[in-house]
């Protein structure tokens, strides 16, 4: 196979009356999501739509969204992944940015009468008189996805159709997925969590189910239902966050056990589990078998482990994927460095922006901070840009993160440094505290239980206290966010 596309070819050709794709009632076979794609793709071809001309995707409803994705494959051109619940700001700023020549939405909003691009509205496919186009020559570049763009304006990652095929044999390999599997995705389609996971199932030719709502701001009906998709569907493969699994196995505990129990498999990515959780999981589910993976949108799914097989390294990422080399980027005494990845998982570059992040030698620079120990699994710190500096004494968030989430009062929380106008820094840490809390002495309970674990520069100088920590789209703390909600305190 040349590109993931050329899957849904062959299984609309050898078993194109089976189930691939369900939305709540809509239930579409692979001959069907075939035709629809095909139908689009002439749509696009009779709008000028060419090779590698770019087309920004912007749909709510997921099948509508995929369809949308595989057509403009089709047609020959690049998709342009975004998240539906973008505004429409940052459409404007996607197709700008990539020259885009059309986006392709669902969405109604106002702003499309004097929107600064051309729009296509999602059409209806139902019509067998549309022209059909398949196959057709296809662009090197699968797709492109921006990166989260949390301390600078978002970069146009292109990964390629070799990168995609690549990444899903990893995918595939690293959970055993078979063709008897089937798979909820909750993960944003525009993330390459969600749609690295269609990718797996397209291959596949497995039965995959959508949930028509955001991680992030699931609700608990959202939560449950959740739950009762898995049971009902009899899903054995399930991709979250490690947030949305402590959301499953504190708030809905009993509900989990009970609807999980077909389940094979389950994957998390975006951020480390606390081992805690992990251990709880692996408790609560003993017959599933639980996976994390590290990568970034620019080299997906690097490193990965199944807890499982190696539960004394559960504050590891894992080992690198077969193909893909790790190296640490000059370490320091503690073996600690730049994580630094060479691969076919990863990108082609940049948008606009060439090999930016790529050395001499061909190794992308992570920009994350991590070690190799001795048995080969990588150990992930965090950023490097995250990095405290008090007077010149270095140190990770996560450090001192790792101490206050082991205080009983403590239900999550997040550190920065704060500028400080004598020694550059001072850590500040953002607290959620758990109903039991004594809130009238907790700051110097937490201030004394930090000085007894920490070197004294690292204790935090100020607590601020919340219901929520800020995150990112995918679930990964918002320290930019973070440090103006805190300085805004003072």
């Amino acid at each position: 196979m040349n590109t993931i596309l050329d899957y849904l070819e062959l299984h609309a050709n050898l078993r194109g009356d089976r189930e691939f794709l369900i939305l709540q009632d809509e239930r579409l076979t692979f001959a069907e999501i075939s035709t629809r794609v095909q139908r689009l793709a002439g749509l696009l071809r009779a709008r000028g739509i060419g090779l590698g001309d770019r087309v920004v995707l912007y749909l709510a409803r997921r099948t509508r969204y995929l369809t949308a994705y595989m057509a403009t494959m089709a047609a020959g051109a690049i998709p342009v992944h975004l998240y539906p619940e973008r505004p429409t700001s940052y459409v404007d700023f996607a197709a700008t940015h990539t020259g885009a020549a059309l986006v392709i939405t669902d969405q109604e909003q106002a702003a499309w009468s004097s929107f600064p691009h051309p729009v296509l509205h999602y059409p209806d496919l139902s019509d067998a008189k549309l022209q059909r186009v398949w196959p057709g020559p296809r662009s090197d570049s699968a797709y492109m996805m921006f990166t989260s763009g949390t301390t600078g304006q978002p970069k146009a990652v292109i990964t390629t159709q070799q990168n995609v095929l690549f990444v899903t044999q990893t995918l595939i390999r690293m959970a055993g997925m078979t063709q008897d599997d089937r798979e909820v995705i909750v993960m944003p389609l525009g993330s390459t969590g969600g749609l690295g996971h269609f990718h797996a199932n397209l291959v596949l030719g497995n039965r995959t189910i959508l949930l028509p709502y955001f991680f992030g701001s699931m609700s608990e009906t959202d939560l449950r239902h959740t739950l009762e998709t898995i049971a009902e569907e009899g899903i054995t493969g399930f991709l979250a966050t490690p947030g949305l699994l402590g959301q499953l196995a504190t708030q809905h505990r009993e509900l989990f056990r009970e609807k999980a129990q077909k389940l094979r498999y389950i994957l998390t990515n975006v951020c480390p589990m606390r081992p805690d959780l992990v251990r709880d999981l692996m408790e609560l589910l003993p017959n599933t078998r639980f996976h994390t993976y590290y990568g970034l949108t620019e080299a997906s799914r690097s490193v990965y482990q199944c807890y499982n097989d190696d539960p004394a390294h559960v504050s590891a990422a894992g080992r690198p994927a077969p193909g893909v080399r790790i190296t640490i980027d000059q370490p320091n005494p503690a073996g600690e460095g730049e994580v630094l990845i060479k691969g076919g998982n990863v990108m082609a570059g940049y948008w606009g922006r060439g090999r930016d992040g790529f050395d001499g030698d061909g190794w992308f620079h992570s920009g994350d901070l991590g070690r190799v120990d001795a048995e080969g699994f990588l150990v992930i710190r965090g950023r490097l840009r995250d990095n405290i500096n008090v007077d010149g004494l270095k140190f990770l968030p996560r450090e001192i993160e790792d101490v206050l989430l082991s205080h009983p009062a403590v239900d999550d929380c997040a550190v920065v440094g704060l500028p400080d106008p004598i020694r550059y820094q001072r850590p500040g840490a953002m607290v959620v505290l758990s109903e039991q809390a004594d809130r009238s002495s907790i700051v110097a309970e937490l201030q004394t239980f930090c000085r007894e674990r920490l070197d004294f520069y690292k204790v935090p100088t100020c607590f601020y206290f919340t219901e929520a920590i800020p995150r990112t789209e995918l679930g990964k703390i918002n320290r930019e966010a973070l440090i103006e909600m805190m300085t805004g305190s003072d």
